[in-house]
């Protein structure tokens, strides 16, 4: 979308008679535009205005295309909308465990008689 300020700059720049040429050219740089942005090649494009009222483009660098594993096609974009568990694959057995409360201090790490420490037994609940 182009911007109604710059049209009025331009248009208060430019000599009344090249007025028609300059709206002119602005409609199909709005469509050329729009086109580039519905299929996704819209990068970064910069243009710019002659006395006549022509609309050249200075600067056209596209966009990346959108990869196939984009997030965006597996979850919404809204962040309150969110999936259930279900559609990710994940197990059904982890809604039946069982969870223990983690303890109030950490456990002392055990430690041989020549100052290495020792690995900690890690209690698991099955489901």
């Amino acid at each position: 979308m182009i911007a109604r300020d710059w049209i009025l700059d331009v248009l208060a720049e430019l000599e009344l008679w090249y007025w028609p040429v300059f709206l002119w050219e602005v409609y199909w740089l709005d469509r050329y535009l729009m086109t580039t942005r519905t299929e996704h090649r819209s990068g970064l494009i910069g243009y710019s205005v002659c006395r006549k009222g022509r609309i050249y483009i200075t600067l056209q660098a596209f966009g990346d295309q959108p990869g196939p594993a984009d997030w965006t096609a597996f979850a919404p974009r809204e962040p309150w909308k969110r999936l259930p568990l279900d559609s990710l694959g994940v197990r059904q057995g982890i809604r039946d465990a069982e969870f223990k409360a983690p303890a109030l201090r950490a456990p002392q790490a055990p430690v041989d008689a020549s100052g290495r420490t020792l690995p900690v037994p890690i209690e698991l609940v099955p489901p």
